[in-house]
């Protein structure tokens, strides 16, 4: 049997490589997912909003292949969300807020609750951990799957 030399753009280019890497997205979203489900959501119920939910339904992701690399994004997609400032009503991106927290400083007889100050959750960073774990042996079990395709064979 004459085997073909590997071509690294072949490899990455084949349509099992491109399954995998999909479903590596996929599992990233996934990871992005639980995290805030689990860091933001199940921390506290609200008491002076009704939850849109709109944090959660934001986890989005993104597939970039170069010659050589693979760039695999997840992330909270702001033109998802429709968060408005109560201090003076401009669109915020609410991720950061919740991922490092916050408090109104300098109003008078402010309480201390999730609307006016919020602990930070590190939903992010524990996403992160999460999804750097699986990333390295998903990745090379990818670059298996696309290699031990008949096309390599």
């Amino acid at each position: 049997m004459q085997t073909k030399p590997i071509s690294l753009h072949n490899l990455m280019s084949s349509v099992e490589f491109k399954k995998k890497v999909d479903s590596i997205r996929g599992i990233g979203e996934q990871r992005l997912y639980e995290a805030i489900w689990d860091n933001v959501y199940m921390v506290y119920t609200p008491k002076y909003y009704t939850r849109t939910y709109e944090l959660l339904n934001s986890v989005s992701s993104s597939v970039e292949y170069g010659t050589t690399s693979i760039k695999i994004k997840v992330f909270c997609d702001s033109s998802k969300m429709n968060h408005f400032s109560v201090v003076d009503w401009q669109q915020t991106y609410v991720a950061p807020l919740i991922n490092y927290g916050f408090s109104w400083n300098g109003w008078e007889d402010t309480p201390y609750d999730y609307f006016h100050n919020r602990p930070e959750s590190k939903f992010l960073e524990k996403a992160i951990e999460k999804i750097q774990n699986d990333m390295q042996k998903m990745l090379l079990d990818a670059v298996v799957v696309a290699f031990n395709s008949n096309k390599y064979r």
